[in-house]
């Protein structure tokens, strides 16, 4: 009975003495000081079907920024029509959030390419060289991935049955500060060839809004299952502001 009570008192006493761990892991949401390095989220809006070679000038800059930066950037692509060249990988969905994008912009001009950086507040628009693009995306990176994050993402396993993707996400709020009115976005792509079009957009699904996450809190949130025709090939995961404008974490993961 002694030995008993004795173990009991042990286990108590562990369990408290755990409660003055000093927590000093920085992924840790718990550590009132920590964060996570930032990944940027890149969303190109290109039309391929122009002929002239503008477009594939930023792609190509891409390929080369995800090099330089290594995991540091997500890219994303999305395909608009345009007034003069249509794109058969264009989607309305897409120009919503073009309209947006653009409409909350400092300049309202629209055309192709055009490139935001983890939303509207950094835009590199058109493109004069491969080289010029490079230039200007580094002259905004360069600052932005060396950024304390205070967001963590945690995919979890994506399901594929048939023709639908079922797919989840734990965030978790960093650092000693709560946060109000996000969304995740769940960004679906395909590789369809190894030239330009190497991370196409397929589909854009979001959550409803996280009206609030506390300091240290982690949730999960479920997507409803995702329709298509053809797997997509990797998904991006995108903590935003409610309205889209502001990107504040995001993630990559292959299928």
């Amino acid at each position: 009975m002694y030995k008993s009570i004795f173990n009991i008192i042990i286990v108590a006493s562990l369990l408290s003495s755990c409660k003055d761990i000093p927590r000093d892991n920085l992924l840790d949401p718990q550590n009132p000081n920590s964060y996570q390095q930032p990944t940027v989220l890149l969303e190109a809006f290109v039309n391929t079907n122009n002929p002239y070679s503008y477009n594939l000038w930023a792609l190509q800059a891409l390929d080369s920024i995800a090099e330089i930066y290594d995991g540091r950037v997500v890219i994303a692509e999305y395909h608009r029509n345009t007034s003069q060249y249509t794109d058969p990988l264009a989607d309305p969905l897409f120009e919503l959030l073009y309209d947006k994008y653009v409409q909350n912009s400092a300049s309202s001009v629209k055309g192709v390419p055009d490139i935001f950086i983890n939303g509207t507040g950094n835009r590199v628009q058109g493109a004069s060289s491969v080289s010029s693009v490079i230039n200007r995306l580094n002259a905004v990176l360069a600052d932005l991935v060396i950024l304390e994050n205070h967001y963590t993402l945690q995919p979890g396993e994506a399901k594929i049955n048939a023709s639908e993707i079922s797919a989840s996400c734990k965030i978790a709020r960093l650092g000693n500060r709560s946060s109000e009115n996000l969304l995740l976005k769940m960004i679906l792509l395909q590789r369809i060839n190894n030239q330009e079009l190497k991370r196409v957009v397929r589909d854009l699904k979001k959550s409803t809004v996280i009206s609030r996450l506390e300091a240290g809190e982690i949730k999960t949130i479920n997507f409803d299952p995702v329709s298509f025709t053809e797997k997509p090939d990797e998904i991006i995961f995108s903590l935003t502001s409610s309205d889209e404008l502001i990107v504040y974490q995001s993630i990559q993961v292959a299928l």
